[in-house]
């Protein structure tokens, strides 16, 4: 992977995912950098809606919270009900390329802050990819799946 590359997200596993975790009250809006937005039911326009709660989390240093998963999976949240989910699998090939990768995935003040000697735990450098994908999502909000609580059907945009 070149070094400025950013890697794509497994739609299919995060699809899955979102539709093991649907509920009567409970949507997903899948963008195509792999950003999912939980959008309460009832909504008569999940993509919007998605959209709004997508460009509330649009900051360079938006916060983010890596939390693990008993299955070994880790989810990155935001403060809007807005994540990324990494599987096991995904992070062991992101690992050699999040090493090299993560100092530039901070934004401008955060690099200032955190000088030369800076050493991420791994889970926030996930967490930093995660940033910027969710970012990247934010300026081109491209939907790749709306996965709809009232039928439990996936229905393609």
């Amino acid at each position: 992977m070149p070094e400025g590359d950013v890697p794509a997200p497994s739609t299919d596993e995060l699809v899955q995912f979102c539709s093991r975790h649907v509920s009567e009250d409970r949507s997903f809006v899948l963008f195509r950098r792999g950003t999912c937005v939980v959008v309460s039911e009832p909504c008569t326009d999940p993509l919007a809606e998605a959209r709004k709660m997508l460009s509330n989390c649009a900051e360079d240093d938006a916060r983010f919270v890596p939390e693990p998963t008993i299955e070994g999976d880790l989810i990155i949240t935001f403060k809007e009900p807005v994540f990324h989910r990494f599987t096991h699998s995904e992070l062991d090939v992101l690992r050699p390329w999040l090493d090299q990768i993560a100092p530039a995935l901070l934004s401008p003040a955060e690099s200032v802050a955190a000088g030369d000697r800076w050493a991420p735990h791994q889970n926030a450098k996930a967490g930093l990819l995660a940033r910027r994908r969710m970012l990247e999502d934010a300026t081109n909000a491209v939907p790749v799946k709306i996965i709809r609580a009232k039928s439990r059907a996936t229905a393609a945009r």
